[in-house]
């Protein structure tokens, strides 16, 4: 479903490549989580897909097709964006909110209006949230909505970058348990960047660690998991095994 052929990017005056000659390939169905340091590349990578950065050198495919052939509106139209800070429309209400990709694809009143309705459902939002302002909502209800708009014009790809960074632990939690469902549900293929060790091993199918513009480890939860790991893969792995271990203990020490 998309392919990273030997790509590049180097901004003037970096001292070094922001990507580094990274080729991937990630099939249809996949749920993908990227993770590394700050700068390590990952928040790059997945904008390269949708084109908010072009890359200097080499080729991104999605379903085959190279994403620099495509206009970047109309390939951004076809792919789902969920990101940090949500970003919804103030003057807007929550059902125009999520209606502004079927609206810009000309779809007709009465199909945008089922969509919407189906839409709240399927993030588990009241009908009657429809009609209100975004200022109106919870911050994971605002969340909610950000999904619903990113999944509205039905796109088989989501990019997802720190979609849940901002919320409390426990809205955190869920959210993500209910996106995953989403995911499995409707057959998406989902790349997500996030710093959350914890949220990557627990949503993804595969992880990609990423250090100085390119991976370092790929490979299944399990997998990096393994203490024979690379050791800088291990280290950032091994935190929430310690944590694991830490609830773990405290749950022990209560029993007793």
């Amino acid at each position: 479903m998309i392919e990273f052929d030997n790509l590049v990017l180097s901004y003037p005056g970096g001292a070094r490549r922001a990507l580094d000659h990274v080729s991937l390939s990630i099939p249809s169905g996949a749920f993908v989580a990227l993770v590394g340091a700050s700068g390590s590349g990952k928040t790059s990578l997945l904008k390269t897909i949708n084109r908010l950065i072009d890359p200097t050198s080499g080729v991104v495919r999605v379903d085959g097709e190279d994403v620099s052939r495509v206009p970047a509106p109309d390939l951004r139209r076809r792919i789902g964006y969920a990101f940090q800070g949500v970003g919804l429309f103030p003057h807007m209400s929550v059902a125009e909110n999520i209606a502004v990709t079927p609206r810009l694809l000309g779809w007709p009143g009465p199909e945008i209006d089922a969509r919407v309705r189906e839409l709240l459902e399927l993030v588990d939002l009241p009908q009657d949230f429809s009609a209100r302002a975004p200022a109106m909502l919870s911050g994971g209800q605002q969340q909610r909505v950000g999904v619903a708009r990113a999944l509205a014009a039905r796109p088989s790809v989501m990019l997802m970058d720190e979609p849940f960074g901002a919320l409390d632990p426990l809205t955190r939690d869920t959210l993500g348990d209910a996106y995953r469902a989403l995911h499995d549900k409707l057959g998406l293929t989902t790349i997500m960047v996030t710093h959350d060790i914890q949220e990557a091993v627990l949503l993804a199918d595969r992880i990609i660690v990423m250090e100085a513009g390119k991976p370092i480890a790929d490979g299944g939860p399990r997998t990096l998991l393994r203490p024979d790991a690379d050791p800088r893969v291990a280290a950032m792995m091994d935190v929430p095994r310690r944590q694991a271990a830490r609830v773990q203990a405290m749950l022990g020490a209560a029993d007793v």
